[in-house]
């Protein structure tokens, strides 16, 4: 069994978990696409089978959230599961917020929040952080497409979407969003809405996902529905299969292969040369 499922993460479970329970369910090997944190719920897409072969191809699609920041106070996590180490009392208006947006669009050098998975000399931020050491992580370069405010939800806590790309920490956005505000804030709650094409009115539970089992599951050539074709000529089609050197007619980018209406994989030019950086033949 090969594809992808779109599930609807419940919070408090974590992205392994979810993987974990996949794994069980379809008795195929599996991973998440761009993991959530437990407080977090929505879209988790999670490959399955062979589709596992398109991970690096496609955790780095642009994400959908909602999000709830809250101002005032803040938290050792950046959200809502942490301590409180600071309280300040300034609250910003919805004027204030939609000003300070404004400044979060586009490309951003963002700290990662020290409770997280970012690997420091070969140790995950957040076990040294709950060891008590000093963490400091260096800022990576993200970029949010788009960061609107959507209402006031109480004296303190804003309704925010954000579309932006993989790796966008949202807990720094709180941070740092706040901080443009001379206050200080956390991330309250997060429902991711869209993770790439998978969007969360197509989304199952676990327990529809147990139900249903194999029909939850997309073709694995559903997320490249984007990615342009490159038919090979049939006297190719030993050549591209055993991997000898074919002339490549494309120049750059990825592009679906296809030789005598046979789908090999993902294909690039690598010296004028076809490249299959992700083989997927026979996998449907």
């Amino acid at each position: 069994m090969n594809g992808f499922v779109n599930v609807l993460k419940p919070v408090g479970a974590t992205a392994s978990d979810i993987v974990v329970c996949v794994k069980h369910i379809f008795r195929e090997k599996a991973g998440h696409l761009g993991t959530l944190d437990p407080g977090a719920s929505g879209v988790l897409p999670i490959a399955v089978g062979q589709a596992t072969k398109l991970f690096d191809f496609l955790t780095n699609k642009t994400k959908y959230y909602r999000a709830f920041f809250t101002f005032g106070k803040t938290t050792d996590t950046l959200d809502s599961y942490g301590t409180v180490t600071e309280t300040n009392g300034t609250l910003p208006n919805a004027d204030d917020v939609s000003v300070a947006l404004k400044h979060f669009c586009g490309q951003l050098n963002q700290v990662p929040p020290v409770f997280s998975a970012k690997s420091v000399n070969g140790v995950r931020a957040y076990k040294l952080a709950r060891s008590g050491a000093q963490v400091e992580l260096k800022p990576r370069t993200v970029t949010v497409y788009g960061i609107d405010l959507v209402s006031r939800l109480s004296a303190d806590t804003f309704v925010i979407d954000i579309r932006c790309s993989g790796g966008t920490y949202i807990r720094s956005l709180a941070r740092d969003i706040a901080a443009y505000c001379g206050t200080v804030g956390y991330m309250s709650g997060l429902i991711r809405l869209q993770s790439g094409c998978f969007d969360i009115a197509r989304a199952y539970t676990l327990d529809e996902v147990r139900e249903l089992k194999e029909s939850c599951l997309t073709d694995t050539l559903f997320p490249l529905s984007d990615v342009e074709e490159c038919v090979f000529a049939d006297s190719q089609y030993d050549d591209i299969d055993f991997g000898r050197m074919v002339k490549c007619p494309f120049d750059s980018g990825y592009r679906k292969v296809y030789c005598k209406n046979v789908f090999f994989g993902l294909g690039v030019n690598e010296g004028g040369y076809l490249k299959i950086k992700y083989y997927l033949k026979n996998v449907n």
